[in-house]
Order: C-alpha cells, then sequence, then structure tokens
C-alpha cells in the first residue's frame, strides 16, 4: 500500500475559551478566568488549581464541557469588621478590605494581600484576629534577587511564615516579577559561564544609574530615595571601614537594586533569607543555616575547604553589614553555625546579634508505624534530591554511594526496593546497569505536597548520606517516622543521634564538610561527592542491613525521631525562638538579659553569647 502526503491533524489553541496545551504526554486545559501569561511564566502548568488535565484531546474537551464555572469564583460566606471571607476550592479565605483583586489560587498573591486561610469558617475568624493584632514583619524571600539565588525565599525552611509567632505578622509588599531574558542574553549564555558572568555584570553597572529613574509599578518616589540614601550611605561606611571602593560597589551591585526598589518602603522590620540581600534602608532579621550565605554570592558553598575567608575582600564588607545598626538580629537553627559566625568576625556587636533555636515542622497525621509484616514483604528505601530539584545536587546529596550501596543491598534482600526522587544528572553506565537491574524507581517529575506526604509515609528507610545537613529533608523524614539513615557530614548530628533516633554513617566528616572552630569557617568540599566512598557505601550496606533484618529496630528509631518532632523540633519551639529574635530587633529584649549557650539540641531559644 503506497502512502503520500496526508493532511496535518490541526490541535486547537482554545476549547471554548480555554488555552489548550499538549506537553509532556499530556492535554493541559486553562480556564479563561486564570491568568494565563503569568500561569506560564511561572511554570505553574503542572500545579495550578485551576488547571485541569487528560490524556487526549477528546478527553479534555469533555472535561471542559463539563465544568462547572463556578468552580473558579470565590464564594462569599461571612462580612466581618475590616475583612471579608470567601469560601474557594475547599478552603476559606479571609481577604482583609482596600487589598484590591486577589487572584487566590496564587500562595504569593494572597500572602501578599494579607489574606488569611483556613479549612472552617471559625477556624478562619480566629487565626486571622490572632495574626491581625501581630506587629508586621516584612518578609522580603518573595525578591526576585532570591529566584536567582537558588529561589531559597520559597524554600520549605522558610514555610514557617505561614504560622508567625505570637504578636508578629508576616507580610509583603509585593509579588516576585517573572523573570525574562531577551535574545541576546539567550545567545551569550550558549557561550558559557564566564562570558554570561561578564555580561551580567556590565548590564548591573550601566543600569544601576538608570533604574533611579526609570518607572517601575509599586515603588514611590519616597521608595526610590530612600534606597539611594541607603546605597550610598552603605558604600560609603564601607570605603571608611578600609574596604576597596571596587569591592565595595561590586558587593551593593550584587544586591540587585530592582529588589531594594521593591522593598524600598519603610517598614518596622524585614526578615531576609539567607543572604543579606538590602542596603539597610530598613532595620533587618536574617535566617541562616550556615555563614557561607552570608558571603553569597561572592563565596559560595561547596568551594570553602582551602580558603581564608579573612582574606577576601568580601569579609570586611559583611562584618561591617552584620555590624551595622540597620542589622538587628541573626537566627540559626544551628548551634554550629551560632559559634562559627561569633569566631568568624570576631565582633563583640555581632555575637550579640546571634540568637539560636532548633528549626521545627508540622507533625503529619500519616506516618509509617512499621507494623509486622512477612518476612518477604517490600521494603522501601527513599531518597530525595533537594527541594530546588537541581539535577546536580543528586552528587551532593549522596546518590552515587546510594547507587553503589543498593547494588550490594538487592544481592542480599530481594524484597528491598529503592525510589529516587531526583532529576538524574549525567551518570556512568555503570549506575544505569543499577537502575535496570535492580528494583528501582526513579520520580522526576511534580509532585504535589499530598504525594509527597503519601509517598513518605508508605517508605520504610530514609537515605540521607549527604555531604552536610539538609534539614528539611531530614525533619521531614522523622516527622514520618521513617528510619534514617545519615551521614556525619556538618550538622547531621545536631539533630540525628545514632542508635537513638537514626543511624549514622561516617565518611563525611573532614572530607566533604567539617567546622573549622578557629576559623570560624563552614569548611565544605563537594569535590568529594561526584564519585562514590567506599567507607560510606560500606557504611549504608552495613546500616540498611541492620534495618532490613531488624524490624523492631526500624520501628523504635522511626518512633523517636517522631516523638522528637513532636516535643522538639515542632513549630511552637521554633516560633519561640523566632519571637526571641525579633523582641531582640525591635528592642522588646534587654541584650544583658540573655542566658548561655545551649549545649543540647533539646534546649531552646537562647542568645549566643
Amino acid at each position: 500500500m503506497r502512502l503520500g502526503r496526508q493532511a496535518k491533524t490541526p490541535f486547537p489553541d482554545r476549547y471554548n475559551g480555554w488555552r489548550v496545551i499538549r506537553t509532556h504526554g499530556r492535554v493541559f486545559g486553562i480556564p479563561p478566568t486564570a491568568d494565563e501569561v503569568r500561569l506560564l511564566a511561572e511554570e505553574r502548568l503542572f500545579d495550578h488549581p485551576a488547571v485541569k488535565c487528560a490524556a487526549t484531546l477528546p478527553a479534555m474537551q469533555a472535561l471542559i464541557d463539563a465544568h462547572d464555572p463556578a468552580e473558579d469564583t470565590p464564594e462569599a460566606v461571612a462580612r466581618r469588621d475590616g475583612y471579608d471571607v470567601v469560601r474557594f476550592r475547599g478552603a476559606y479565605h479571609a481577604i482583609p478590605h482596600g487589598s484590591g483583586p486577589v487572584d487566590l489560587d496564587f500562595p504569593a498573591d494572597r500572602s501578599a494581600a494579607g489574606v488569611v486561610s483556613a479549612a472552617s469558617l471559625g477556624g478562619v475568624d480566629e487565626k486571622y484576629k490572632a495574626i491581625a493584632a501581630g506587629r508586621p514583619v516584612e518578609f522580603a524571600g518573595w525578591l526576585p534577587v532570591y529566584v536567582g539565588s537558588g529561589n531559597c525565599g520559597a524554600h520549605p525552611q522558610f514555610g514557617h511564615t505561614q504560622s508567625p509567632p505570637a504578636g508578629y505578622r508576616f507580610t509583603r509588599s509585593g509579588v516576585t516579577p517573572s523573570t525574562k531574558f531577551g535574545l541576546l542574553t539567550r545567545m551569550i549564555a550558549l557561550a558559557g559561564p564566564r562570558p554570561l558572568r561578564l555580561w551580567f555584570t556590565l548590564c548591573s553597572i550601566v543600569r544601576f544609574p538608570f533604574a533611579f529613574v526609570r518607572p517601575r509599578k509599586g515603588v514611590t518616589l519616597a521608595a526610590r530615595w530612600r534606597v539611594l540614601v541607603a546605597a550610598v550611605t552603605m558604600f560609603l561606611l564601607l570605603v571608611r571601614k578600609g574596604c576597596r571602593p571596587l569591592a565595595a560597589a561590586r558587593f551593593i551591585v550584587s544586591r540587585h537594586l530592582q529588589s531594594q526598589l521593591l522593598v524600598g518602603g519603610k517598614h518596622d522590620l524585614v526578615f531576609l533569607t539567607s543572604m543579606p540581600y538590602t542596603f539597610g534602608q530598613n532595620p533587618w532579621v536574617i535566617e541562616v543555616e550556615d555563614p557561607t550565605t552570608l558571603f553569597y554570592p561572592l563565596i559560595q558553598n561547596g568551594h570553602t575547604c582551602d580558603m581564608d575567608v579573612r582574606e577576601r575582600p568580601v569579609y570586611g564588607i559583611v562584618k561591617t553589614l552584620l555590624e551595622a545598626d540597620h542589622c538587628r538580629a541573626i537566627l540559626t537553627h544551628m548551634k554550629s553555625s551560632a559559634r562559627l559566625i561569633s569566631a568568624l568576625f570576631d565582633s563583640e556587636t555581632i555575637r550579640k546579634k546571634v540568637v539560636y533555636a532548633p528549626l521545627g515542622v508540622r507533625l503529619p497525621a500519616r506516618f509509617q508505624p512499621h507494623d509486622e509484616e512477612p518476612a518477604d514483604a517490600p521494603i522501601d528505601l527513599l531518597f530525595i534530591n533537594s527541594w530546588c530539584q537541581v539535577a546536580e545536587n543528586f552528587f551532593v546529596r549522596g546518590g552515587l554511594d546510594v547507587l553503589e550501596a543498593f547494588a550490594q543491598i538487592r544481592q542480599k534482600y530481594p524484597n528491598v526496593r529503592l525510589t529516587l526522587r531526583t532529576s538524574l544528572p549525567d551518570i556512568a553506565d555503570h549506575y544505569h546497569r543499577v537502575l535496570a537491574d535492580g528494583w528501582v524507581r526513579v520520580i522526576d517529575r511534580f509532585l504535589t505536597p499530598e504525594e509527597m506526604a503519601e509517598l513518605h509515609a508508605r517508605s520504610h528507610i530514609f537515605l540521607l548520606p549527604a555531604a552536610r545537613v539538609h534539614i528539611v529533608s531530614l525533619l521531614q523524614a522523622m516527622s514520618y517516622g521513617l528510619a534514617v539513615v545519615g551521614s556525619d557530614g556538618w550538622g547531621m548530628e545536631e539533630y540525628l543521634e545514632d542508635g537513638r533516633n537514626g543511624l549514622v554513617v561516617r565518611g563525611r566528616h573532614g572530607v566533604a564538610s567539617w567546622a573549622d572552630e578557629e576559623a570560624g569557617v563552614l569548611r565544605e568540599n563537594y569535590e568529594t561527592m561526584y564519585t562514590a566512598d567506599p567507607v560510606v557505601v560500606a557504611g549504608i550496606v552495613e546500616a540498611v542491613s541492620r534495618l532490613v533484618e531488624d524490624r523492631e529496630l526500624r520501628r523504635r528509631l522511626g518512633r523517636t525521631a517522631r516523638a522528637d518532632v513532636e516535643t522538639t523540633y515542632n513549630l511552637g519551639n521554633w516560633n519561640r525562638g523566632m519571637k526571641a529574635a525579633f523582641d531582640l530587633a525591635l528592642g522588646a529584649t534587654d541584650p544583658r538579659a540573655a542566658v548561655a549557650p545551649v549545649e543540647s539540641g533539646n534546649r531552646l531559644g537562647s542568645l549566643v553569647r
């Protein structure tokens, strides 16, 4: 049978007013009520609640035909003094009067407008009254400068901002603008990182003076003046303190002027995440996990093993920044960081600003009970990449060691299965054979919070042989009652106690990461993570073998870990520590009344002196 030219089967762009898109093997439908441009720009196609998904075009058309437009319209249910309550997609939302139109499908928009959400009308009333009375703290994690810094402002580590400490409430004065790169920038990016870095540097220098007069939505003339004065004041202060003028200028440019203008209004206190992106136009508090991020992007994690940080020009700049009056407190959930920061800067002024409190997470209702099962029942191992799902972080989390160890474990225990929640980087054929030979499942797609909860609750053993602590991943696994196998990398053993609430594999300390207490530097060498470490691999095999053969050990470790989250590493304790930092920042705490540093991870909220 001879076949020639045939007509191309058309795929419609629209159907009944809906935008129809075929991608990733599925068909997606965007309703006319959604902000289509923003939804696609922010890559929300896969998780936006208004978007429908189907296997075929006819199936999508059937979904659209059956759709009730009322589902996309908030229903007014109550009016209160100062706010209105609406019911939308199964939840209740309190919208303050005067906030203007709010897209309730975007969490950032809800936060920016001060919307409070709960599962019931009574719950939203109670929550709103408690929060509305609090003193406002501007959460700066929404600023565009954080998008280019691993998007750390949106990291689950800062999910606690949805439940502020007593007497405070978090505000967002804007929404993260979408980042669009021009054709020239994309072409230069193809030339490699060095030309791209030079291009961005040149653009920053040229744009900086014009940004103060360029029209920008939401930026007032008063904000422009405040930011200009703050930038000039910071530059003069740095030079007066002995910093090199060129280095000072480079540091100021790295704070991202657009972001500073967006948060240029007057705020009692600004809460920064991980990196001190500020000119000091407002008093600020910063939350950090380690001291290295204070120097970002001029010094970055993973490259400090042989670095003399104090000899770098940025050292004096950051020290001056932290000693300045507008820096009010430095909050950390790592005792080691509290000590390192104090030693690194050797400044009594900075040391008085450091506040330590162990981080907390929510305790899920569903968890892994490790109940009695048949001897040949599957035992599921779980390995999760970082929240941002950068494929290269597979190495830093110990992914190669996990695959090497699983190849041996699979030979001993055929009922053991491995799930990798990660995008895979380029790895050798040897590892692809491990993936093919053993029972290994790779999940590299987006997972909803419900799917992530299901994945945790159905797993038995959590593997985290990482170069260093990854605090949210660790605490979440503990909260679900998993038996955690971690490493002795920096910070891990502040939360994971070998034989009590998990098992610790040796081999990372002094190789991939360690605290240099004398210099005050977190030493990290991530290059060692790009090949499997025989010591770590052997440790994983031994630890997992113990847990496979001893169900009672799995159960005891998992229950102890979950109990630790319930009693110690919870949001209540963390909020008391955060409240201590905010009180200190706003003068509600007398610095001379601070207690001594804590020596146990089970004690809370001391100011480090």
